[in-house]
């Protein structure tokens, strides 16, 4: 049991030895700066004060542990700086190991924030170790030498020879999230590849427990019948059982020295096994990590490309439709002066229409003038006849009334009739309306002469009244239709 609390001992002074380090100071060896990006995720800004705006950034993450403040001013854009800006840090290479094992660096010496692209005037910039490298005093004091080493403060952001390393940093920012999740995998692979050696290591130090109890129970069953046997011939041999009991004492002190120089041997080579098989370990997740953080700057550059290559694009299609826009534009403009022109040219065309309408009108209002003056003439002509016919048929009707009466008065002389009837006044001549439209008017035959009433007693001798006056066929009034030479 001692012998195994010994190994167990052992076996953890050995891991211990093997995990700890010695912290090693960092020194400034170069001029020449070195530049690092990180993503928005590591940034913190406060609240707005006119242009001005603070923030903080703090990193910790192998071998970055460092935190850096100040003041940006983005012009009209610090209200908008967000996750989106890109933070470059430019140090000078001075590492450093802490007490326990862990590198940092630590020749940080300026700071510049990009905004779409652009820089941001920083000032009040400051830096600090932070985490595990914050108890490291000489990691601080190559800190503040760093500040005064080569360059001021905003200098090598704006020489040209830095532009391409830098522009490298953007592209490879390193994320946060990204960070987190590389740092728990490798964490996470770790742990597991101990688990497994501890374990193994644990099997093989039972295995080699059991195999010295079995070599103790071996030894000590052999003690026990070499007993009984030199029991048994000691009356015989006494000497001889002395002699061997010294040679078996001897033989199996050998034995177990050999035993225990073979249990030392399988340690120290199970321990090398170990040390080298996490060295090897150690060293395979080192070169993994450092194969996927260049996979992952591949991947952003690949990324920044793609995005720049359709922001292109994007201002191509915009130029095109702008030109297409300048095109219909034009066309537009175009088609409204032709639409003028055409409208010009239909006024005019309308106003010859109308001069001619006015012009036609003006004609046909004559033609009527002159046709109801003709018409006018003409009636006036046909009055004037039927004047002159009315005259002489009532001059005729005067004379035969009169001879009527001449007549009647000599037979009354002649016969005096009891009762006289007066006679009734002659009839009234209707007067004859003249009609326009038709083309013959009817002729209007004169009533004949009522006849003579005569008295009750005695029937009068009548005489023949004078034949009506022969009559007249008047000239039929015909109104000349007006030619519809504006139809025709």
């Amino acid at each position: 049991m001692k012998k195994f609390s010994l190994l167990l001992l052992i076996i953890i002074l050995a891991n211990s030895a093997f995990a700890q380090n010695s912290g090693s100071a960092p020194k400034l060896e170069s001029k020449e700066p070195s530049f690092v990006g990180f993503t928005g995720s590591f940034i913190r800004f406060g609240p707005v004060s006119g242009k001005e705006r603070p923030f903080v950034m703090a990193v910790e993450y192998k071998p970055w542990f460092f935190e850096v403040s100040g003041t940006a001013n983005a012009g009209s854009a610090t209200s908008e700086l967000d996750d989106d800006a890109i933070m470059v840090v430019a140090y000078y290479n001075a590492k450093g190991k802490t007490t326990s094992g862990v590198d940092y660096q630590s020749g940080y010496f300026d700071f510049m924030i990009y905004f779409d692209d652009e820089p941001v005037k920083i000032s009040n910039l400051k830096f600090k170790l932070i985490g595990q490298a914050a108890s490291a005093s000489a990691g601080s004091a190559t800190l503040a030498q760093a500040q005064t080493w080569n360059f001021e403060k905003g200098k090598v952001f704006k020489m040209p020879k830095y532009e391409s390393p830098i522009i490298k940093a953007q592209a490879g920012a390193l994320d946060k999230a990204e960070l987190e999740r590389e740092l728990a995998v490798a964490k996470k692979k770790t742990a597991d590849s101990i688990a497994r050696e501890e374990k193994r290591v644990k099997d093989s130090i039972a295995r080699e427990m059991k195999r010295a109890a079995d070599e103790r129970q071996r030894v000590a069953d052999s003690i026990a019948r070499e007993k009984q046997r030199v029991a048994d011939s000691i009356a015989r041999e006494k000497k001889r059982v002395a002699d061997s009991i010294v040679r078996e004492k001897q033989r199996v002190a050998d034995s177990i020295a050999r035993e225990e120089k073979k249990r030392q041997d399988a340690i120290a080579k199970e321990k090398k096994r170990v040390a080298d098989s996490v060295a090897a370990y150690r060293q395979y997740v080192k070169d993994s990590l450092e194969q996927e953080r260049i996979e992952a700057e591949e991947r952003r550059k690949e990324e920044i490309a793609r995005k720049r290559a359709e922001a292109a694009a994007k201002k191509k299609e915009e130029e095109a439709r702008k030109k297409e826009e300048e095109a219909a534009e034009k066309q537009r403009k175009k088609d409204e002066e032709a639409a003028a022109k055409q409208k010009k040219k239909d006024d005019e065309i309308a106003a010859k229409q109308k001069k001619k309408d006015e012009e036609a009108r003006k004609k046909e209002a004559e033609a009527e003038a002159k046709q109801r003056k003709k018409d006018d003439e003409i009636a006036a002509k046909q009055r004037k006849k039927d004047e002159e016919v009315e005259a002489k048929q009532k001059k005729k009707d005067e004379e035969a009334r009169k001879k009527d009466a001449e007549a009647e008065a000599k037979q009354n002389k002649k016969k005096k009739p009891a009762v006289e009837e007066e006679e009734p006044p002659p009839p009234e001549r209707k007067k004859r309306v003249r009609k326009k439209k038709p083309a013959v008017e009817k002729e209007e035959e004169e009533p004949p002469p009522p006849p003579k009433k005569q008295s009750v007693r005695k029937k009068p001798v009548e005489e023949e009244p004078p034949p009506p006056p022969p009559k007249k066929k008047r000239r039929p009034v015909v109104e000349e239709e007006e030619d519809d030479w504006w139809n025709n």
